[in-house]
């Protein structure tokens, strides 16, 4: 009996050990960072990142013959899964594949969309020489004429002359831009811009479908500069009379000795300041500001590789943005004597007339630091609203108010987990994209006292989906503003930031909101239909690439 009792109490051990092996073997737990669907565009080489943590090792499987995926398998921890898209969607209707992963014993499914209206140009890029050239360049689509939209950017018209024929078939059809001609480019300069192919969603937002870049270069400019004598001199332009003087540094690139010599730079200096303060409420606060320029001479007035220009500024075709070198930048703000370089607002303008447009934020964990680093061309002309626009979007809007972009970008989908997670710390820690919120409830959403407000009753402030460049689970206080087409006032919730980090850095003082609306309602901006564009009837898809974040403890 005792015996009998021992393997009993044998027996039972095992089936403990192999029960708890089991419940080990299947306490697997996936937590996806961003949403269980995923939509990418309809042609050949769309990707997109998915993220997850797992407690285990996991794998995961896709059967789709149109969407390939890399890694397949995975320790425990964070990790990142790309898909890609192998072919082109020609269906006109969207197609769903599922990823699934799995770890132990639990597993999740992703559904991954891809849309089927696609029009492809034959061509990713041209590049014209300085005479001139006409190329002929092909595209497919299966959408009809009047669906299917071709955009340019702003200028590109002037320079590049196209037409478009098409030949049907029964289901799609293929034609060309025939031609695409560039005149001579009689500047030093090169330019230039993209042609994009879109469409119109149900929800009315332009998507993208593709894009041609369009480049041509300058003439050879045929001269250097030889006289620096006047790199790093500094001139006051506006002095503060209100509060401490906050600062900001304007400086041009690509200006040669010539240009300083004959006062161009100076000109570009001094309609950059009032570009600046064309907007309100930045424009009747003008007193709080220390506005300096300092000079730099470029050995040329070219933008085509980093020896060019005193700062080093490459336009990026592919992002629509601005490459710099930073700490040349930062180099020339300090020529300024005793000025808190950290805490000062550099805005750097491009001796060139094309389409760009970049700030660089530049961020800290430990402390809330103002530095940023504004760059745009003048675009189009000195006078022109493109520049006035962009410029202000740059270096007031993400520069100095630290706002963020209401428009949204082809390329974005869904905000994920880890999107909304990292604009409620910017929201709670800085004070920083106070324009945007995850939140679509008007009555939790950061800018619920504007809505209920009747004194802002014009603005039509509500909740309206589509901004921080995302389409969907991010919202934007009103239909158009300087943040969302660049040719709108600022909207009184990105008026406020304005208003509260003037007050923050010239006077030390947290404004309230009773503050701001006090001093809203005696400077408000021209009165103005929020809901639709008025000032530009010219639309365009095109956008200032959206800001950067550089995260550094000083």
């Amino acid at each position: 009996m005792k015996k009998r009792k021992l393997l009993n109490y044998c027996g039972l051990a095992t089936a403990l050990i192999i029960l708890l092996a089991s419940c080990e073997k299947n306490d697997g737990e996936i937590i996806l960072s961003s949403t269980d669907m995923a939509e990418l565009s309809s042609v050949t080489n769309q990707s997109l990142d998915i993220t997850f943590e797992t407690t285990t090792t996991w794998k995961a499987r896709c059967t789709a013959n149109w969407l390939t995926f890399s890694p397949k398998s995975g320790e425990a921890g964070r990790n990142t899964i790309t898909i890609s898209t192998t072919s082109t969607n020609r269906t006109k209707s969207k197609r769903t594949a599922h990823l699934t992963i799995e770890s132990g014993g639990t597993q999740k499914t992703i559904s991954v969309k891809q849309r089927g209206e696609y029009a492809i140009f034959d061509a990713d890029e041209l590049y014209f020489p300085s005479d001139g050239a006409t190329f002929k360049v092909g595209f497919q689509t299966n959408l009809e004429s009047d669906q299917l939209l071709l955009y340019a950017t702003v200028g590109l018209d002037e320079w590049i002359k196209h037409t478009v024929s098409d030949a049907r078939t029964r289901t799609d059809y293929t034609g060309e831009i025939n031609p695409v001609r560039a005149l001579p480019n009689e500047s030093t300069k090169a330019r230039d811009g993209a042609l994009f192919f879109v469409m119109k969603d149900q929800d009315g937002n332009l998507l993208g479908l593709d894009t041609l870049f369009v480049y041509q270069e300058g003439r050879d400019p045929g001269y250097v500069s030889s006289d620096y004598s006047a790199d790093g001199k500094v001139e006051l332009l506006n002095k503060a009379t209100e509060g401490k003087g906050i600062p900001i540094v304007l400086m041009g690139d690509g200006f040669i000795d010539q240009e300083i010599a004959d006062s161009t730079y100076a000109r570009v200096m001094q309609q950059t300041m009032e570009n600046l303060f064309s907007e309100e409420p930045i424009r009747s606060l003008r007193d709080y500001f220390n506005v300096y320029q300092v000079t730099a001479v470029s050995p040329r007035n070219r933008f085509d590789g980093i020896s060019s220009t005193a700062f080093g500024t490459v336009p990026d075709r592919q992002t629509m943005g601005i490459d710099v070198n930073s700490q040349a930048v930062m180099k020339y703000v300090k020529k300024v004597e005793g000025i808190d370089s950290i805490n000062t607002l550099a805005v750097v303008i491009l001796n060139t007339n094309i389409n760009r447009g970049i700030t660089y934020m530049m961020g800290s964990n430990k402390q809330d630091y103002n530095y940023a680093i504004a760059l745009c061309p003048v675009i189009d002309s000195l006078k022109s609203e493109s520049f006035r626009q962009v410029l202000t979007h740059e270096a007031v809007g993400h520069g100095f108010a630290k706002l963020a972009d209401e428009y949204v970008r082809s390329t974005e989908g869904s905000a994920t987990d880890d999107d909304i997670k990292r604009l409620k710390e910017l929201h709670e820690k800085w004070a920083w994209f106070m324009n945007v919120d995850s939140e679509k409830d008007s009555t939790k959403v950061i800018w619920t006292q504007f809505i209920y407000d009747p004194e802002f009753a014009n603005e039509q402030i509500s909740t309206y989906e589509g901004g921080y460049t995302f389409y969907k689970g991010m919202y934007r206080p009103t239909q158009e503003s300087m943040m969302r087409s660049n040719n709108a006032p600022f909207n009184a919730p990105s008026r406020q930031a304005i208003y509260n980090k003037v007050m923050k850095m010239g006077l030390g003082k947290t404004a309230t909101y009773e503050e701001f609306v006090g001093f809203d309602k005696e400077h408000k901006p021209t009165v103005w239909n929020y809901a639709s564009k008025t000032r530009r009837t010219e639309k365009t898809p095109w956008h200032p690439a959206p800001p950067k974040i550089i995260w550094k403890d000083w």
